[in-house]
């Protein structure tokens, strides 16, 4: 039985008190001293908590304060104040969860203007000075002219903004596409082994990730969340350790 009072919230004295209260009716504290073996601070204590807590009431008579235990349905009716709180809490809580939870907003852009179009958001988001970091495509993707030529023009308003590139390409493009790009400035590029990186490539900009896939119908998939674009970070840095 005190087990479950102290499950209920009770301290183990204020459990022994209200059980010998319970089987006792009203009395002293010298009694509840003697029978339960509490020291006298620590019954003091025990019953100013259960009396907080409406589970012991007293009354004076001449020889003091006699104390005895309130109806065990008296938990029922915590219970219900307990539980009325906790509705009327959590509404409040949630709200608060709303506003500080960060939101992830999602964009497509499909089709050559739409490639175009996600590029421009990337070197406009960018504020000026700022990084982008990019792993590239695969050798296939940077065989098109016409996907060398857009990244070239595109770089050129990147430049205005002496935004710094850090890449990280297939070593199998380090004579063709690659040489384009140590040509520019602000930009630093490194190899991985031949076959590393895939058609898909990956640009992170302050809280986005550029999900690019070039085809004839080149597709672009963004992710605005910080929390994702800083883990996409931690990734590229660690291969940029690993590239040469």
């Amino acid at each position: 039985m005190q087990k479950q009072l102290e499950n209920l919230g009770l301290s183990r004295n204020e459990s022994k008190i209200y059980i010998y209260l319970l089987k006792k009716g009203s009395t002293t504290t010298g009694s509840i001293i003697k029978q339960t073996k509490i020291s006298n601070s620590r019954v003091y204590e025990s019953l100013n908590t259960l009396i907080s807590k409406g589970l012991v009431t007293y009354n004076v008579q001449k020889k003091g304060k006699h104390f005895q235990a309130s109806t065990p349905e008296k938990f029922l009716e915590l219970e219900e104040e307990r539980r009325k709180k906790i509705e009327s809490l959590v509404p409040d809580l949630i709200k608060l969860e709303s506003t500080e939870k960060e939101e992830t907003e999602t964009m497509i852009y499909e089709g050559f203007e739409g490639f175009k179009t996600a590029f421009k958001r990337m070197i406009d988001n960018c504020p000026i000075k700022g990084t982008i970091y990019i792993l590239g495509f695969s050798e296939q993707a940077y065989s098109m002219k016409t996907l060398r030529t857009l990244i070239t023009n595109i770089n050129l308003k990147s430049v205005k903004k002496k935004h710094k590139l850090k890449i990280i390409l297939d070593k199998s493009v380090k004579e063709t596409f690659g040489k384009d790009r140590e040509r520019e400035k602000l930009v630093e590029v490194r190899y991985m082994p031949r076959g590393y990186i895939s058609p898909m490539a990956i640009d992170i900009v302050e809280d986005e990730v550029f999900l690019i896939l070039w085809e004839e119908e080149p597709s672009v998939f963004v992710i605005k969340n910080k929390r994702i674009a800083d883990s996409f970070k931690t990734y590229f840095n660690f291969l940029w350790k690993l590239a040469k």
